[in-house]
């Protein structure tokens, strides 16, 4: 009778250590999202109609980005767009990962006028930068104990110039 009570005792003992150890993370969340503010400074041009925060692995050489490369993106509400708003708060969810490249895009009426290219050239108006060194894209990196948070500045009183290209690109696919 002892030993059955001993043997039941140990099973039951060891039964939360059996059951508990197919859990990937332990107790550690995984964050598989970016969170984050677009601040904007100055007037937008009055031919703004659209305008999305977007993220990929690399950034192209050439400002030429196929869709297929895009691996998430948040369009800023149509109301806050056309309301001219100062700032948005955004969060993209994505797959566990490094992105080297976040921007905001904007739409101009313009573009959608332009049938030779496709879906139109938008404009780039800023790019998630490293907070340590300005002059650098910033990276991010997702899966981590923690959720990614970035602040990109859109400044529509001086041109963008983006990180190592002029600020217009083309949008392909």
């Amino acid at each position: 009778m002892k030993r059955k009570l001993l043997i039941v005792g140990l099973v039951l003992l060891a039964l939360p250590f059996l059951l508990g150890s197919k859990c990937d993370y332990g107790i550690k969340p995984r964050y598989t999202a970016v969170e984050g503010d677009v601040i904007f400074r100055g007037e937008w041009p009055e031919q703004a109609i659209m305008s999305f925060i977007v993220v990929v692995d690399e950034k192209p050489a050439e400002l030429v980005l196929d869709t297929k490369l895009l691996k998430g993106f948040f369009q800023i509400p149509e109301y806050d767009v056309m309301s001219r708003t100062d700032s948005v708060h955004f969060n993209i969810e994505l797959n566990e990962g490094v992105y080297n490249w976040i921007f905001v895009a904007i739409l101009d009426s313009s573009a959608l006028n332009n049938p030779e290219n496709g879906l139109g050239w938008r404009n780039l108006a800023g790019e998630y930068r490293d907070e340590s060194f300005p002059s650098q894209l910033g990276s991010v990196n997702i899966g981590e104990d923690s959720k990614p948070y970035i602040k990109i500045i859109v400044d529509f009183e001086t041109p963008y110039q983006g990180v190592g290209n002029p600020g217009y690109f083309h949008l392909e696919g």
